[in-house]
């Protein structure tokens, strides 16, 4: 059961679903009202459990490459906190964005996504 796991578990878990690019097995390790938001904005642009299937399965369906390296991670009590190195989305180049996993109850309730800009 997903209870048992730490928050660093189940955030390894969802992250090895989306390399896989596994929809049921990505959106198992979230919560049924999961919002992913953009930081510092704040702006929520997923809200609940199968809106994030929805835009992951089509996600996935057009980046057939999309792969995320973990590259550096923090575990905070229920956070986890990652740096990502995402390549083969969208014909762009590989790009790094950082994720804030918020972890309840063995799943995840929350994400924040910060994306580097061009320097």
């Amino acid at each position: 059961m997903s209870a048992a796991k730490t928050p660093e578990q189940i955030v390894q878990e969802q992250l090895d679903f989306y390399n896989k690019q596994d929809v049921a097995g990505f959106a198992s390790t979230y919560t049924d009202d999961v919002q992913l938001m953009n930081h510092p904005s704040g702006d929520v642009f997923v809200s609940g459990q199968e809106e994030l299937k929805e835009r992951y399965a089509k996600m996935f369906q057009a980046n057939p490459e999309n792969h995320a390296a973990l590259k550096n991670r923090i575990v905070f009590g229920d956070f986890v906190i990652d740096l990502e190195e995402v390549s083969g989305r969208d014909n762009r180049e590989p790009f790094q964005a950082v994720a804030i996993y918020q972890v309840k109850e063995g799943l995840i309730s929350k994400v924040w996504f910060l994306e580097k800009k061009g320097e």
